[in-house]
């Protein structure tokens, strides 16, 4: 299949898919608001892997996970009416952990990267209020100097 067709028609299928669970079609309670970040579908438009993440626990991820595989049937043929399809997909939901990992390289990139200039000649005010604070009061307490606030 032509590739550029392959991922419109990826990008559809997860549209469709969160629509029919934002709207309520999906009535297993144990699916709640997933996020769902790509989609890898076999040539022949049989199988397709559903790969997606939550704000939750371990155990609140297994039982998503149970009812996404519960209700895979379900969203299976709900795609394919609205996308009219010949073959309707097969599901398999699988919990991203690359994205998770990808989240946390972020995060120490971040955390690594180098102050600006500006950073360096403005510390951040929030950090040096609290420490002067301190400071102020600690030298007002020992020279004997009351403060009026």
């Amino acid at each position: 299949m032509n590739p550029i067709r392959m991922k419109k028609l990826e990008s559809e299928i997860i549209r469709q898919i969160s629509t029919a669970i934002l709207e309520g079609k999906v009535k297993d309670p144990r699916v709640f608001l997933p996020s769902f970040h790509r989609i890898e579908i076999s040539e022949d438009l049989k199988y397709a892997k559903v790969y997606f993440t939550a704000l939750c626990n371990n155990n609140e991820r297994k039982k998503l996970t149970q009812g996404l595989v519960s209700c895979a049937g379900f969203l299976s043929s709900f795609v394919g009416k609205n996308l009219r399809l010949h073959t309707n997909p097969k599901f398999t939901f699988v919990w991203d952990n690359s994205y998770i990992k990808s989240l946390e390289v972020n995060r120490l990139i971040d955390d690594s990267a180098p102050k600006t200039l500006f950073e360096e000649l403005h510390p951040n005010p929030e950090e040096d209020d609290g420490d002067a604070d301190a400071e102020t009061l600690l030298e007002d307490s020992e020279s004997g100097i009351e403060r009026e606030t």
